[in-house]
Formats: C-alpha cells, sequence, structure tokens
C-alpha cells in the first residue's frame, strides 16, 4: 500500500480515534489508518497506542487527542521512538485519566512532549524517570527564559539547604541537573533559544552545581579535620582558600550536553595546618597538614561531581590539565603553580591556560591564579623583553595544528571529526 505523505493528512484527524473505539479492526485497516504519519512499523505503533489507552474512560479520553498525538509526533526525527516514548511516559504516570483530560486542554503542552519524545532519548528518558516534571515544563515561567546563574544557585540552594546529610544533598545535586538540563534542552529543541544562549546556560548550570558540591565537600571536611589554617605576609594566621579553576569548553563558557569538565583544583598555600576537630576526649582530632587537606579536599569533590548513583551523576571530571598531568598532585600551591609554569610550562599549556576561569571556592585565589597565568601565556619571563619566546610559541602553536590536521587526514576525517576537524 502506498503511504501518503504527512503533510496531506489533516491535522487531528477524528478517523484515527478508531483505532482506540473500534474493535476488532484488521491489520489492513490499522496500517489504512495509521499510514498518513510515516510510522516504519505501524502495528508497533498500534500496540503502543492499546497500551496507553487502559480503562474505558482514559481510552476515551485518550482517542479525544490521539489524532494531534500522532500528527505532532509524525513532524520528529524519529515517530516510532516517539510514540514508544509515550508509552512508557504514560505508564509510569501516576492517573493517566488525569494526564489525558490535562493535554486534552493543553495542546501546547502535548506538542512539546511529542517533540521531546521523538526528538530527545535523553529528554524522554528524564520525564520517564520522573513525569510530574511535565507540569513544571507547563508553568510560564521555565520556558520563556532561562534563569541567570544567581537565580540557579539561589534555586539549587533551596533545594539543598533544607537537607541533613551529604549523601542527600549530592542526591539533589543530581536530580537538580537533570531537571535543569530538562529545561535547556526543551529550550533548545523548540528554538526558544539559540545556541549561545544553549552552551551559555549549560556553562552557568555547571559552574553552580560544582560551586554547590564544593560546599557540601568543604563543610564535611571542616567538620572532620577543621579549617586549613596559613601565616600571610605579614604574619598574621588565617584561613587558606582553595579555588576550582575550570579549563576547556567549561572556562570558556562554552559547555555543549555531554562535555565532561576539564578543571584544575588551587590551594592559596600548602603550609600550615587545619585547626582540628573540637570536643570531647573520643570526638576531638588533631589537625592535618594543609598539604594533606586539600587534596582530601580535590579527591572528594572529584568523586561528589564523577560518582554515578541511582540518581545518575553530576559531571564527569578531567583534571589530565593540571601541572604534570594524571601523575601529578591533585592540589597544588599557588606558588607551585607559579615554579611550575616558569620552569617546566609547555607551550599546549599556554593554550590551554587561554580559557582557565575560577568557577568554585575563593575568589580571590581564582584571580591571584589568573594573573599567575597571564604572564605565562603572555611569555613576559621570555629573553627579550618576551619577543622570542612569542615567536616560538606562535610556531608553535602551529606545529600543533598541523599535527593534529595530519591526523585527522590520515584518518579521513578531516571534515568529518566535529571537534578536530576542518575549523
Amino acid at each position: 500500500m502506498a503511504t501518503h505523505s504527512v503533510k496531506s493528512h489533516p491535522a487531528g484527524s477524528p478517523a484515527v480515534s478508531a483505532l482506540l473505539l473500534a474493535e476488532g479492526l484488521a491489520p489492513a485497516e490499522v496500517q489504512r489508518l495509521l499510514a498518513p504519519y510515516g510510522f516504519k512499523n505501524a502495528r508497533r505503533v498500534d500496540q503502543n497506542l492499546q497500551a496507553m489507552a487502559g480503562e474505558p474512560r482514559s481510552r476515551a479520553l485518550l482517542a479525544k487527542i490521539v489524532g494531534d498525538l500522532l500528527d505532532a509526533v509524525s513532524h520528529s526525527a524519529d515517530p516510532d521512538q516517539g510514540v514508544n516514548h509515550w508509552e512508557r511516559f504514560v505508564e509510569v504516570s501516576l492517573n493517566r485519566t488525569q494526564l489525558f483530560d490535562y493535554l486534552g486542554g493543553s495542546p501546547r503542552m502535548l506538542e512539546v512532549l511529542c517533540s521531546v519524545f521523538g526528538n530527545s532519548p535523553a529528554m524522554a528518558q528524564t520525564l520517564i524517570r520522573d513525569p510530574v516534571l511535565v507540569y513544571w515544563l507547563a508553568e510560564q515561567r521555565v520556558l520563556i527564559r532561562r534563569p541567570t546563574r544567581a537565580a540557579l544557585a539561589t534555586l539549587l540552594a533551596t533545594s539543598v539547604d533544607v537537607l541533613t546529610t551529604d549523601e542527600v544533598k549530592l542526591e539533589a545535586l543530581r536530580r537538580f541537573k537533570r531537571r535543569e538540563m530538562l529545561r535547556i534542552g526543551v529550550r533548545d529543541l523548540l528554538k526558544l533559544a539559540d545556541v549561545r544562549e544553549t552552551i551559555a546556560a549549560l556553562s552557568d548550570l555547571a559552574i553552580v552545581l560544582i560551586q554547590g558540591a564544593y560546599q557540601i565537600v568543604q563543610t564535611a571536611l571542616h567538620r572532620e579535620y577543621g579549617a586549613p589554617m596559613h601565616r600571610n605576609r605579614e604574619g598574621r594566621l588565617v584561613q587558606t582558600g582553595f579555588a576550582v579553576i575550570a579549563m576547556g569548553k567549561l572556562g570558556g563558557g562554552e559547555l555543549n550536553y555531554s562535555s565532561d569538565v576539564d578543571v584544575i583544583y588551587v590551594c592559596e598555600s600548602e603550609e600550615g595546618r587545619t585547626t582540628g576537630k573540637s570536643g570531647h576526649a573520643r570526638s576531638a582530632r588533631p589537625g592535618i597538614s594543609n598539604e594533606e587537606f586539600f587534596e582530601y579536599l580535590a579527591r572528594d569533590l572529584t568523586k561528589a561531581l564523577a560518582e554515578t548513583t541511582q540518581e545518575g551523576y553530576i559531571f564527569r571530571v578531567d583534571l589530565r590539565l593540571r601541572a604534570e598531568g594524571s601523575v601529578g598532585k591533585l592540589s597544588r600551591a599557588l606558588e607551585d603553580y607559579r615554579r611550575y609554569y616558569r620552569t617546566r610550562g609547555q607551550h599546549w599549556e599556554r593554550m590551554a591556560l587561554l580559557k582557565a576561569y575560577p568557577v568554585a571556592g575563593s575568589p580571590a585565589v581564582g584571580r591571584a591564579f589568573l594573573r599567575m597565568a597571564r604572564s605565562f601565556i603572555c611569555a613576559k619571563q621570555g629573553l627579550d623583553g618576551g619577543a622570542a619566546l612569542r615567536e616560538t610559541v606562535v610556531e608553535q602553536v602551529k606545529a600543533i595544528k598541523t599535527m593534529i590536521d595530519g591526523k585527522m587526514a590520515d584518518r579521513g576525517l578531516e571534515r568529518r571529526h566535529v571537534k578536530l576537524g576542518v575549523g
């Protein structure tokens, strides 16, 4: 049987409701009713619809919207998968009668769900996992504009501050990420946000989540070992700061949906010790060195961000851009980094530092790291006022790009590799 164009089919045609209301339809009739929508497997789609329908009341309500549903999903990238996602979503919904009744009065949300289910398996899975998010998406303010970074931080704090244990707080961060990724993705899918706004929203979300995880981990370590302290230039005992420096896509504010986060951990000083844990004799604990404390902090923060639980994970973390790469300490003091870049810094590290940006911890330590990195990037320490070194840097950049281009050409990927190909 020839398949009609989707465009030739009137939107929301009542004829297709017979799939749910008529009894004993022959396979050929099922095929005829579904043919205009362009499905690859009409039999499977019919099975999806029958499973969605449920008891007579909900079946009747679904019959009222099934034409609009099929028409909307037929315009997605994968209509068959879209209807399959619909079945899974309805199966986990608390009350399908209430859902179908709501969608009957909200054609806009029906279109949104069809677009999500037929275009994005990741967002579909988010809604299947937490179907109540449909009603959150329907709130007018959610999709109209993206929240600012400050507003996101406030929303996150509201969700986390009422919780008691660190594990539960980190799970709240994972749920928050999943929900906000849904917001960003739907706005992107519906063209309510352009590419620049989307990557900015993804970057802001990552920054807020990293800061949130940092606060949870730092507070836990302070409870265990006390606050890290060192003597400043005036000889006064002050609390020692720590900063998370974003690199790569996050540092440049251009994170994408599947990016990991490249970070460097920097502390103000490794000299000094923590104040120790106060309390009764059994609960009291002496302090530890700052070097040990910040290594614990870097380790625990990385684990908090990357660990996968039943709620998923926050972000995969890549620490290979730190001094000495994968064999170096997780956290280093500012002075250690200054010495490293002055004596052993590589040309590729100058390029990597171009996107360095503090995203969590002490703003003062973050700014100090950027000042130190800038002198390395700009080659001010070179001979001849830096001119000779700057010329060498340019040649090294060209050499690295030529090497990458050669590898891509050898593999036939120069025009197919999104990250390393032409452009």
